[in-house]
């Protein structure tokens, strides 16, 4: 890579960390990574071009075919749970990219966190390639493919620091475009405090919230005030500014945790209408296919390969994406609310969620 091409993907990593809750596209179609031949693997992922970049940086090293699928420029697990990356993006993606008259096998790997929202047998069924779910993360993907054997870890989705401040970046960067744009047409002087603020703040909440217990919102705009008034208080601070300490990190406590739970893999959306609904397992179906083994973000699933079926072992890790119901060929997964009122399988797969976090959308899923 050129000096000039590493200053740009450096560039481009930056803004779109920073601006990741807005759709990032890139030209879909197929890529190659080292040489690749007619035996090397088959990789699906989204258009969004910062999941793209990161993908090929994490091949290199290894010959591979992937195939980059319209996903009007959303990450995977955002896109497959919105409708965006479903079965007709991934068929339609493969039938049109080449990339069959180039391999001699059918075999094609998608992220686990597609599995929301593409079904694979209905992939088989459309055009004949059989899926498989690899890790959560592209980090793992060269020994994934070099021993094809998928571990614990790698199933399960980790929120490491360095994805917290990703995060956090992506909260406070357009949060201090607008506070800090309205606070320099009324006073210029508190840009530079409010825009250390928001970034405080924003990475207070996505390393220190889930730490903070039942009132982690309260103890969290204490902490801001605090900290604001005392930082105002030595700097000389008059009346007005003394009220926006206090008033700031109470407004700021409620944007930036105000989707805390969707913006996180260890939690279900707050907004979204299944948070109150638990999965639930009927046994008398389960034949064992281990389909939710394999794509549940969470590893709530362990197999009893003695009697070929599964156990929900660790329902209280259940995020409630819904990955496990769309992919058990058997229909033996479900939601159920306290009352005993179920949303069938069907439903998961074929309506999607909107931004009000209602399935709304039709992904055109089989019944």
């Amino acid at each position: 890579m050129s000096a000039g091409s590493a200053v740009r993907s450096m560039l481009l990593d930056v803004l779109q960390t920073a601006f990741r809750l807005f759709p990032w596209p890139t030209e879909p179609g197929l890529r190659t990574v080292g040489t690749p031949d007619a035996s090397s693997p088959v990789l699906v992922t989204c258009n969004y071009d910062l999941t793209v970049r990161r993908l090929l940086g994490a091949l290199a090293g290894t010959d591979a075919w992937v195939v980059v699928a319209p996903t009007s420029g959303i990450n995977v697990w955002c896109a497959a749970a919105g409708g965006h990356m479903s079965t007709h993006q991934v068929v339609s993606a493969l039938k049109t990219c080449g990339v069959a008259e180039r391999v001699d096998h059918r075999n094609v790997i998608l992220p686990q966190l597609a599995a929301t929202g593409v079904l694979a047998l209905d992939v088989f069924r459309r055009c004949r390639w059989r899926v498989r779910f690899g890790p959560v993360s592209a980090d793992d993907l060269p020994d994934y493919l070099a021993t094809g054997e998928k571990t614990d870890a790698m199933r399960r989705v980790r929120f490491r620091l360095r994805d917290r401040l990703e995060m956090a970046a992506a909260w406070a960067a357009p949060t201090a475009i607008l506070l800090g744009g309205l606070a320099l047409l009324l006073r210029p002087e508190w840009v530079v405090p409010l825009t250390l603020l928001i970034g405080a703040m924003a990475i207070a909440v996505f390393t220190l919230f889930e730490r903070l217990g039942r009132h982690r919102k309260v103890l969290l705009a204490a902490l801001g005030v605090a900290v604001a008034l005392g930082c105002t208080a030595l700097a000389g601070g008059g009346p007005a500014a003394l009220v926006a300490a206090v008033a700031a990190p109470l407004f700021l406590t409620g944007v930036l945790t105000f989707d805390y739970a969707g913006s996180t893999p260890t939690e279900g959306g707050s907004h979204f209408e299944e948070r109150k609904w638990t999965i639930q397992l009927d046994p008398e179906r389960c034949e064992g296919v281990y389909r939710c083994w394999e794509v549940c973000p969470e590893a709530c699933f362990e197999k009893l390969e003695d009697i070929r079926k599964v156990e929900l072992a660790h329902d209280e890790r259940c995020i409630r994406c819904g990955a496990c119901v769309v992919q058990c060929p058997k229909d033996a997964l479900f939601f159920q609310d306290a009352s005993g009122t179920r949303i069938e399988p069907a439903v998961i797969r074929t309506f999607k969620l909107n931004l009000l976090g209602q399935r709304k959308i039709d992904a055109g899923g089989s019944p």
